[in-house]
């Protein structure tokens, strides 16, 4: 087992479908005016594609990215402000200070067909503190996911666009900040983009040094994918549109959380109910009614903590397929994300707050067109696009389900919060 002392830790959210089981010298800050030049925004954007790769080579590179931020001091050997980690590794998160470990269970395998692609979560404190600082409930949304996969000749490396992501998740945000304050979050986003993308780069180029592998060729790409918005659909459209939904909940009898506790608690308890890859939800005496076939189990045996926040990752295989069937860079986009935490609009700390990521919104935004142009291309049949218009209700009234079976306590006693929860909006 690896370690890597960090001097400044943190952790960023998530968004994604997951399954059970992130030398460098010449890395430096790009230049803006290296960016290709456009007023339409999309959420997602290629950074590098690697030639005559196949999906056998997808968890090696994967792997050599994130085992090199694992191990690198980003402040000291990249110039970057402050240092980031990968999500999952032990140790570093939420501000402890560490060693921080590294396991190749630390990335996410995602369904694409018969193969799988790897999702890398990158994650840095102060960035995240700064998101949070919003609003507890932005907390699922924060735009730190970079995929790695195959079309069988090359292999890509994508993320999702955080200039876009903070566009289109924060927009209440936004409407209340002043105009320095909206200068300030974007210069965020704009720098959490850059520093992405640096340590990419400096991933594949390391030569057996943190990254523990030979460099990797690869071609710097700048590609924007997916929907396409402008400024002003976001404005007056996107902006209208809910990302998320969220349930609160007080104690029968009354009294404060604890925060990092309590919510932590709670979200281990529904990881509990989502069960695993051998053991999933549908097994639980109680969510027999889950859809068929859906087979949803937790992305990691234990929630993400980020600032004042448990992450809980959910996925289903079945579902993972049916989105990334609508194409491969909507692979760190996937609707099941939820998190847990004790909500900061109440001073007496006396309410729990739950939030989804809004499958609608997220099948209606980050996938706008996709069925559309999968159907016009011949990739879908009418009644594969039937089944795709009750995708996102049927997502939800599963993770609904689970999530209300954990709340009830109806797990094993082992896993119980024993908090005696009552919902209240």
């Amino acid at each position: 087992m690896n370690k890597k002392l960090l001097g400044s830790v943190a952790l960023s959210g998530l968004l994604l479908f997951g399954m059970n089981g992130c030398d460098s010298s010449n890395a430096t800050l790009l230049d803006e005016s290296q960016a290709i030049p456009s007023d339409i925004i999309t959420p997602y954007t290629r950074v590098a594609v690697i030639p005559d790769a196949t999906w056998d080579n997808v968890p090696s590179i994967a792997e050599k990215i994130a085992q090199y931020v694992v191990f690198t001091d980003e402040k000291t050997e990249l110039g970057l402000p402050s240092n980031w980690v990968i999500a999952g590794a032990n140790g570093g998160l939420d501000g402890l200070s560490g060693p921080e470990t590294w396991e190749t269970t630390d990335l996410l395998p995602i369904p694409v067909g018969t193969n799988k692609a790897r999702v890398i979560e990158f994650c840095n404190k102060a960035y995240a503190t700064q998101a949070i600082g919003t609003g507890r409930f932005h907390g699922s949304a924060l735009p730190c996911e970079v995929s790695v996969y195959s079309d069988g000749t090359n292999v890509y490396v994508d993320m999702l666009d955080a200039e876009a992501i903070f566009n289109i998740f924060f927009a209440d945000a936004k409407n209340n900040f002043t105009v320095e304050e909206n200068e300030a979050f974007a210069q965020m986003a704009s720098s959490v983009k850059n520093e992405l993308r640096v340590m990419i780069n400096a991933g594949l180029e390391d030569n057996n040094g943190k990254s523990g592998s030979a460099s990797v060729a690869y071609t710097a790409s700048y590609d924007e994918l997916g929907p396409q918005f402008t400024q002003e659909k976001i404005d007056n459209d996107i902006a209208l549109r809910t990302p998320y939904v969220v349930y609160k909940y007080k104690r029968v009898e009354g009294g404060a959380f604890t925060k990092g506790v309590d919510d932590k608690a709670l979200a281990k308890s529904i990881i509990a109910a989502l069960g695993t890859d051998i053991s999933t939800a549908d097994k639980n005496t109680g969510l027999e009614g889950l859809s068929y076939a859906s087979a949803w189990r937790s992305g990691r045996p234990e929630p993400i903590a980020i600032p004042n926040v448990q992450v809980v990752e959910a996925c289903s295989p079945k579902y993972a397929k049916k989105a990334t069937a609508l194409g491969s860079e909507y692979i760190t986009a996937l609707p099941c994300e939820f998190t847990v935490y004790v909500d900061e609009t109440d001073e007496t700390n006396q309410t729990m707050a739950i939030s989804f990521l809004n499958p609608n919104f997220m099948f209606g935004t980050m996938f706008e067109g996709a069925v559309e142009n999968a159907y016009i291309g011949g990739q879908l049949t009418k009644s594969d696009v039937i089944g795709y218009s009750s995708l996102a209700d049927v997502v939800f009234a599963d993770l609904r389900m689970i999530v209300d079976y954990a709340v009830q306590d109806r797990v094993s006693a082992e896993a119980q919060h024993n908090l005696n929860l009552v919902i209240t909006e």
